[in-house]
């Protein structure tokens, strides 16, 4: 699973909640307790006025008022002390922008400012590109405004709307826009629920009621086996049963149908002017009208549940639809500036403006992405310079980066607040109670932004969670904790981490209870809008740096609570205040000092690197930095001096005591000295004063964090951690949110440790301690989350809990065990922490190649350990090269950094062959798992089927997400954006890798002798390893367990799992990642050049067919393929699947080598031979010339060959190509209704009209020259032989199938022919006879689903209003190729049947399945 976005991990909490149950009655009486008549509710009961009077005293204790105070915290920081003695610095001329997941502005709280008229959320941007509708395309409404969409609606523009039009063409630009990922999957779901409810339900109950009693009744009128009725009784019977079929099956795939809408823009004298066709009729005057957010402010909702707004960029080329891909920024934004009728339920700045900038994408959950954060970035700068300034902005999102010390995205986040002043607030993440888990931001390559832990208090805890009693305040459990990896400080303060604040209408709820770093930060946030407001009020000039600096100064320390979770304290916003009122003429406001530690840039001192026995000096630069330093006065720079006193917190942090600095770079020695330290991990703080004036608090510090671990002895005995501990059964004793920490250094050769852990508290009972288990090792240029442990772990008296986890030698282990924050009550926990280990140690022993041969492992175990080895090999990778890699510039409008910083984009494309139904995952290993740190500012990935229809986006996390694919060719579009151009030249031949899971898990062998090996001779059996190498040997995969696993083509390596003990625990979670690379395939004369050279394939399963389960998303795609399957022998003319796709037989022999002459066939003379050739050379051309010629060259051919009855055959098809038009039953008839002719055109439909009748006459002519020169007797004789023993068997059967396809051939184009004309006579009824005819000698031969006769058997299934036969041929077609045609006709089958509801579906789906472009990134 790909690191979530902070937004979505939401920590569920288990609530001690004491539930006092009353009756009915007793409930009642609390409410009258002075009304004597209230006793007559129960006379029934008899009940003594003992209980009364019990009742009474039980309620008497009932508090009226609830203390709504605590729902949104705010007098925990003192704001509400704040906000008293300065009601007017309320977030007034403050802006703060939200870059989370879209807020709405309808929402309870966020509609208006304090004056109840001013909009709050003044823009709002879908800064992903999620919302972005393609309008390139123009349109001109004819002179009844009607026009087409790309729905293909025709839509209609009234007088009214024709008339708002100022293009000087009057023209109007069309997209389509599918809405499934403008909201949440829930909320998805509960609006096609809604629909389904509506406008579903009842029809299609009604619809499965009838066809369900047909079957009744034709039953019962036809008893006996359904096999023995007569052919005309079976095909009734199967289009009952069929339509049955076709009605579930569209109930089962209704969830997944999505919903796309027609979009219509133009521009009027306001700007431009939206329409959105949510009814799907294309009546416009019923359509959404939306102007551009940023002018009128106007959301609008689609349904009951979703309110959107639009933005216009590039001249009216991108329609930007604003949804939310979640309510957590709705939610974020009510905390930092709510503004509500009842003020204890405000955001912290309740007169603060907002500006929401969606920076979750959809199409990836609610993932952010480099391009949604560098374009909100950018629009903040561009606000900025518009003077439109964005004051705060607050980020309650982030990811675990490797490293921090580089990165584009974090380049720009300190460019936003030390060029344009913003100052930037961010989460610390949810993932504590480990050290150094902080995520990225606020850990980025400078401390410029403020990081924000979750602090809970006693008054939360009552009104927020319902808890039977109140605990001290305290961090949250799961709070991310310093240090950053690199020694930085993340966490700044922290603020109350849990809210029940306002969410979107799509909720159906006003308000919600969240919690998380993700709430903390919007009330810091909303506390810096609150200073700004005062400050801006009393023109007092601050930057990011003096806020950071006050609220880190005066922030309230909490003793009691892990200094890893809280910063500098508790936030205090008037002592914040205080202090920048203050010191207001400070000449340090202005600028920060950058403090860089060694080569690494590092922004702390992290020794964390073993047991350490001597000092360590560190080089630190310190150099001031002005705030927009290049446009600085130089006067400022050379003027700049200031004298610091460098004081350290602890004795073995060591430096300087003084330090002169002007402007410029300077270098001090910090030495630490850890000899004297136990073991444990330990912090220190350097901090610098102003020598002038100490009372403003340090003006930088250098965090220094030092573990010692304990190390265990290894010898024969297993290696075993106890805690010290006071107590007689050696137990730890722990309260609520008492967090313990031990740091191991694993031995040598550990693989694995197995955690035990009892509660020793006498009298438990069943009662459980709740405890979190959190397990880290840091690795290098490696995240936290790469090496870690981290669950909720229940334990008890009665028995022991044991936990194991993948451990790596040689590195310090946290182990942090944490009483969870909510469970109530006391508890003596004794744990111990067991290792062991076994593993291979020579070079490479987990990749093998395979042609290499016999692979050998050398196992080395920690002490005696039982192993079993098992390899299994998973997954199956293919390395794709791009078939295209272009450069281009990007939008002017939204990809251009001010000033004039024009962003550009590599666009790669990847063709992709998928042979059979499988799971794939898609990554581009040299951008994988990297954002925030990426050079590059964004990698996102689109999959495609061959209809263009979105199936998958990936993104940097995505190789672990797999997505099933049908079988077909898929084409994949990669963007990597940066805004230099050379760079992304240097990345032209970037390859993708596709990841196939294997269906059967391929197992090798281990064998301990070498030669047994060889011959596959005597494997290994469970054996012991002790403190020697024990070496075993792997053998290859043999070529033919290859075959028959079904590896993708071009595949290039195997992956999986290589585990050594017998111990199941150990199995479970000592797995090594194992790669077996393949030999290089065998080039092949024909290569496609894309890395996964199979040959096209058809796709779809039944399933997703038609009725479609998979179908109707864009899951199932449907790739080009022939319309029926051509042999070794047939000719492929060049419009093989125009008339009604049924594939020719020819003879056509097999080319000399070289190009030389073949030798005459036995039997056969050079003249005979040159004869032939000549013919089937004629033939091919006959289906490629124009008619005439076509004609001509087949009389040649049947003069000369009169009994070569595929020159019949190639000649219908040359007629079907030039002459008639490939339609479906329903398709052609209506298109005959609909084409009747009409005033001047009368002439000319009847002339039309004419040729057609005359090509189908002519096509039934020539499939009887076919149908009368086959033997049609010799045929059934031949495959009514059950075996055929003559020498010459193989070359008898090679002519009769040839024969029997032709004839099968020759029979399906007479049928449709004799259908076609009997549609335009209107006289089925009476040629009925005649197409039964036909479609029981077909049967004769093959199935009326089979490829070669399914198109008859449609014809055949309209002419008898057999609809349910119809779809399930359909369906068998969709299998083979999906194509539009095809959906149109389902749609055609359902509305002649009277399943209008279920025609809709099918609308809906085809218009999803067949978009006219790829999608917009």
């Amino acid at each position: 699973m790909i690191l979530l976005a902070r937004s979505q991990i939401y920590f569920q909490q288990t609530l001690c909640i004491s539930i006092f149950l009353y009756s009915k009655h007793s409930f009642t009486c609390s409410f009258f307790p002075h009304k004597k008549t209230a006793t007559t509710t129960f006379r029934a009961h008899s009940e003594s006025s003992n209980k009364f009077d019990s009742m009474s005293m039980a309620t008497s204790g009932i508090v009226e008022s609830f203390p709504t105070g605590a729902l949104v915290p705010k007098a925990e920081t003192g704001v509400l002390n704040f906000l008293q003695k300065y009601p007017e610095y309320d977030g007034k001329d403050v802006t703060i922008a939200i870059f989370d997941s879209g807020v709405d502005p309808r929402a309870t709280g966020l509609e208006t400012l304090v004056d109840g008229k001013t909009i709050k959320v003044i823009e709002r941007y879908d800064c992903s590109g999620c919302g972005d509708v393609d309008m390139k395309k123009k349109v001109t409404p004819d002179e009844n405004g009607t026009l087409k969409g790309l729905s293909g609606t025709t839509l209609k523009l009234s007088p009214e709307l024709l008339a708002l039009n100022t293009d000087a063409d009057k023209a109007v630009r069309v997209g389509l826009k599918c809405f499934g990922d403008l909201v949440p999957s829930k909320v998805r779901d509960n609006i096609v629920a809604q629909a389904k409810l509506k406008h579903w339900d009842k029809p299609h109950k009604i619809a499965t009621a009838n066809a369900s009693r047909k079957i009744s009744e034709f039953e019962s009128q036809n008893t006996g086996e359904a096999p023995k009725l007569q052919w005309d009784k079976k095909i009734i019977k199967e289009n009952l049963d069929y339509e049955l079929e076709m009605l579930n099956s569209y109930e089962k795939v209704y969830n997944d149908v999505k919903t796309s809408y027609d979009c219509v823009l133009f521009p009027t004298a306001n700007g431009w002017l939206t329409l959105i066709d949510t009814t799907e009729q294309g009546n416009l005057d019923q359509a959404l009208r939306i102007g551009e957010y940023s002018k009128t402010h106007e959301t609008q909702n689609v349904d009951d549940f979703l309110s959107i707004s639009v933005n216009v960029h590039d001249e009216g080329d991108v329609l930007e639809v604003v949804g939310m891909c979640s309510p957590h920024g709705t939610h974020v934004s009510s905390i930092a500036s709510g503004n509500h009728s009842s003020r204890d339920v405000d955001g912290v700045a309740p007169n603060a403006k907002i500006v929401s900038m969606t920076i979750g994408d959809g199409r990836l959950g609610s993932m952010e992405t480099g391009t949604a954060l560098v374009r909100a970035m950018m629009k903040v700068m561009e606000l900025c310079r518009e003077g439109r300034r964005i004051d705060v902005i607050n980020m309650s999102y982030g990811e675990h980066a490797n490293w921090s010390n580089s990165g584009r995205i974090g380049d720009l986040m300190n460019e936003i607040v030390n060029k344009y002043g913003v100052v930037w607030v961010a989460s610390a993440g949810n993932h504590g109670p480990a050290l150094s888990t902080v995520g990225t931001p606020p850990d980025i390559s400078q401390p410029s932004l403020i990081g924000v832990g979750a602090y809970v208090s006693p008054q939360m805890m009552e009104a927020e969670y319902a808890m039977r009693e109140k605990l001290p305040g305290n961090v949250y459990t799961w709070t991310s904790r310093d240090p950053c990896i690199d020694g930085g400080q993340g966490v700044t303060v922290c603020a109350p981490g849990g809210a029940i604040a306002s969410v979107p209408q799509f909720t159906m709820s006003k308000s919600q209870l969240m919690n998380g770093t993700s709430m903390a930060a919007p009330h810091v946030a909303g506390a810096v809008a609150l200073l700004i407001s005062g400050l801006k009020q009393q023109n007092i000039e601050y930057s990011p740096y003096s806020i950071k600096r006050a609220l880190s100064v005066t922030a309230t320390k909490l003793s009691y609570v892990d200094p890893f979770a809280q910063g500098h304290g508790l936030l205090n916003v008037e002592k914040a205040f205080e202090h920048l009122v203050e010191h207001r003429q400070s000449k340090d406001n202005m600028l920060r000092f950058s403090v860089h530690v060694g080569n690494n840039m590092a922004k702390g001192i992290h020794v964390r690197q073993g047991l350490l026995r001597n000092f360590i000096d560190f080089n630190v630069n310190i150099e001031p930095v002005f705030f927009n330093d290049k446009e600085t006065d130089p006067k400022d720079k050379f003027n700049f001096n200031v004298r610091l006193n460098l004081i350290s917190s602890q004795t073995w942090a060591q430096c300087g005591s003084f330090l002169d600095l002007s402007y410029g770079t300077r270098s001090i020695v910090v030495r630490i000295d850890p000899t004297g330290l136990p073991p444990g991990v330990h912090s220190a703080v350097i901090r610098a004063y102003d020598t002038d004036c100490v009372t403003k608090g340090p003006l930088f510090e250098i965090p220094v964090t030092v573990v010692q671990p304990h190390v265990l002895e290894s010898d024969l005995n297993t290696p075993i951690f106890e805690p010290a501990s006071s107590k007689g059964d050696n137990s730890v004793e722990f309260q609520p949110n008492t967090i313990q920490r031990d740091f191991i250094l694993v031995p040598d050769r550990a693989t694995w440790a197995v955690l035990r852990m009892r509660i020793t508290d006498p009298n438990r009972g069943k009662d459980t301690g709740k405890f979190f288990l959190h397990t880290n090792q840091l690795l290098p240029k490696q995240s936290c989350r790469k090496s870690e442990t981290m669950k909720i772990i229940s334990v008890s008296s009665d028995h022991e809990t044991t936990t194991a986890f993948k451990v790596k030698a040689g590195k310090i282990l946290e182990l942090c065990i944490a009483k969870y924050w909510s469970n109530h009550g006391q508890s003596h926990l004794k744990y111990s922490l067991e290792f062991r280990g076994v593993e291979a140690f020579n070079p490479n022993a987990y990749v093998m190649q395979s042609g290499k041969g016999i692979h050998k492992l050398e196992i080395e175990a920690l002490v005696a350990e039982d192993i079993q080895p098992q390899l299994q090999l998973k997954a199956a990778a293919v390395v794709l090269k791009p078939n295209e890699a272009k450069i281009s510039p990007l939008s002017a409008s939204r990809d251009v950094i001010p000033e004039g910083r024009q962003v550009y984009q590599n666009l790669f494309v990847y063709s992709l062959n998928v042979a059979k139904v499988a799971e794939v995952s898609l990554h581009a290993p040299i951008f994988n798992d990297s954002l925030y740190e990426s050079e590059f500012e964004s990698q996102m990935w689109m999959l495609y089927d061959a209809n263009k229809a979105l199936v998958a986006t990936g993104d940097a996390h995505s190789q672990n997400f797999f997505t099933k694919l049908e079988k077909g060719e898929y084409t994949i579009r990669l963007q990597v954006r940066h805004e230099k151009r050379d760079l992304l030249e240097k990345i032209a031949d970037a390859n993708l890798v596709a990841t196939f899971k294997l269906v059967n898990f391929i197992n090798l062998d281990f064998y301990e002798n070498y030669n047994q090996c060889i011959v596959g001779g005597r494997k290994l059996t469970p054996a012991v390893v002790r403190r020697s190498t024990r070496v075993v040997y792997v053998a290859p995969i043999s070529q033919e367990r290859l075959n028959k696993a079904n590896l993708p083509a071009q595949c290039s390596w195997l992956s999986g799992n290589l585990v050594f003990p017998k111990d199941e625990a150990g199995r479970r979670v000592a797995l090594h990642s194992f790669s077996y690379i393949l030999n290089p395939a065998e080039k092949k004369s024909c290569s496609s050049g894309n890395g996964n050279n199979s040959a096209n394939n058809s796709a779809a399963s039944a399933a997703a067919a038609a009725a479609v389960p998979a179908a109707v998303n864009a899951n199932t795609a449907k790739p080009k393929a022939p319309a029926s399957p051509p042999s070794a022998t047939s000719v492929q003319p060049a419009n093989s699947a125009a008339g009604d796709g049924v594939a020719t037989q020819t003879d056509t022999p097999p080319e000399g080598n070289g190009g030389s002459p073949v030798s005459p066939k036995k039997g056969k003379t050079n003249s005979d031979e040159y004869a032939e050739m000549l013919r089937d050379f004629q033939c091919t051309h006959i289906v490629k010339c124009e008619p005439e010629m076509a004609e001509k060259i087949y009389s040649e051919v049947v003069e000369a060959h009169p009994k070569h009855l595929q020159a019949h055959l190639l000649l219908i098809q040359n007629i079907e190509a030039a002459q008639l038009k490939s339609a479906f039953p329903l398709t052609f008839t209506n298109g005959q209704k609909s084409e009747k002719p009409k005033g001047d055109n009368v002439e000319q439909q009847n002339e039309e009209q004419k040729k057609l009748r005359s090509a189908l006459e002519r096509v039934i002519k020539l499939a009887d020259n076919v149908i009368v020169e086959t033997d049609v007797e010799a045929l059934l004789s031949y495959y009514g032989l059950k075996n055929d023993t003559r020498s010459d068997a193989a070359k008898i059967k090679t002519n009769m199938d040839k024969q029997r396809n032709n004839l099968i051939e020759a029979l399906s184009k007479k049928g449709i022919a004799i259908a076609k004309l009997a549609v335009l006579d209107d006289s089925l009824k009476d040629r009925l006879a005649e197409i039964n005819q036909v479609y029981t000698d077909i049967i004769k031969f093959v199935d009326a689903n089979d490829l070669k006769a399914i198109h008859f058997a449609l014809w055949h299934a309209y002419a008898h209003a057999h609809y349910g036969r119809m779809y399930k041929y359909i369906v068998k077609l969709i299998e083979d190729k999906r194509t539009r045609e095809q959906y149109d006709e389902l749609a055609a089958i359902n509305s002649a049947l009277g399943h209008e509801h279920i025609t809709a579906v099918i609308k809906r789906m085809t218009v999803t399945s067949f978009p006219t472009t790829y999608r917009l990134f």
